[in-house]
């Protein structure tokens, strides 16, 4: 003879176990004494748990939350201004780039001489780096910037902080 189990007996218990399933468990736990005995427990925990009631949220509650949502918005609004304040330093700066290559355009020589030293300096440069290894000390940096910004993503910005009283 199978027993019910204790996920059938909740069921029972709770009025979630219907139709001929229900009926069939119900008719077994009033043949069966041990099923019938857990019927009756499970059934007073159904009936204790519902005469439970949900907890009244603190007084201040909607002041937290709305206040917590402004503080939210507010940093959005933030970020917006410095993304649209950033916009026209950057068309100012391509714009000052530009200018100061067409400016230089007409002295091409002088920029050729430029190109060239450079290219003088980095063959003398060239070979002080790879012996001191600089591209490796650079490489770990780069790595170490990286690892330092993903980092400080996960932590939690000033704004959202609950300060403790």
């Amino acid at each position: 003879m199978n027993h019910l189990t204790e996920t059938q007996l909740q069921s029972l218990a709770d009025g979630t176990l219907r139709g001929p399933e229900g009926l069939a468990a119900r008719e077994h736990c009033e043949a069966c004494g041990a099923c019938g005995s857990e019927l009756q427990v499970w059934s007073a925990l159904v009936s204790q748990l519902s005469t439970l009631r949900d907890p009244e949220p603190p007084m201040d509650f909607t002041a937290t939350v709305l206040a917590a949502v402004e503080v939210r918005e507010a940093h959005l609004v933030t970020r917006r201004h410095t993304l649209l304040a950033a916009i026209p330093a950057f068309a100012l700066a391509l714009v000052a780039i530009v200018g100061w290559g067409l400016s230089t355009a007409g002295d091409v020589g002088n920029l050729l001489q430029g190109a060239s030293a450079l290219r003088v300096v980095w063959g003398v440069v060239g070979p002080v780096f790879a012996a001191t290894r600089i591209p490796l000390g650079i490489g770990a940096f780069v790595f170490l910037a990286v690892v330092l910004t993903a980092l400080s993503r996960t932590l939690r910005p000033a704004y959202a902080r609950v300060s403790e009283p």
